[in-house]
């Protein structure tokens, strides 16, 4: 399998794994009973200083904190339970290990989302440097060339037993 294949797949399907995601987010507030929308927000980078934009999904007034942390999983561990479902159903391939990284980048952002959920609004912390692009991005890119670097490896080559010999 091409390591090229797998990384342009992944990044292909990273637009759509991100829009389940922040649906997920809209379905876990309209759950709980709470108006949200769909939002385009400029993020500054830290590193670079240029603007990038991504989308958020917002309640229309603030929830509880049950509710916030509660969304900030669910949104994007649902995506990535869909997502699995369809990863599941694909044979081995370049698909297959793109769909795998997006789910894996989804497992990175409900776990990331929860930390800062629970951090600024259970333990009033600043978890800003969690927001920052270079970190969701970054680290996003990093699991998207790593899934399919080890994804394209070559298979281990087997010994033949014939070959063995016993002293």
């Amino acid at each position: 399998m091409s390591f090229l294949r797998a990384f342009v797949l992944a990044v292909l399907i990273f637009p759509v794994a991100e829009a389940t995601h922040e649906v997920g987010h809209l379905s876990a507030y309209s759950f709980f009973g709470y108006p949200a929308s769909l939002q385009v927000t400029p993020w500054q980078s830290v590193l670079f200083g240029v603007r990038v934009f991504g989308v958020h999904a917002g309640p229309a007034v603030a929830p509880s904190v049950p509710v916030h942390v509660a969304v900030d999983f669910l949104g994007p561990a649902v995506a990535a339970v869909l997502l699995s479902a369809l990863w599941l159903a694909v044979p081995r391939g370049a698909a297959r290990t793109a769909l795998l990284a997006n789910v894996l980048v989804l497992t990175y952002f409900a776990v990331v989302e929860t930390v800062f959920a629970v951090g600024e609004f259970v333990a009033h912390l600043e978890m800003d440097v969690l927001t920052v692009p270079e970190l969701n991005y970054g680290v996003c890119l990093a699991i998207v060339v790593g899934t399919a670097a080890v994804a394209s490896r070559p298979p281990a080559r087997r010994r033949d037993p014939a070959l063995i010999t016993v002293k």
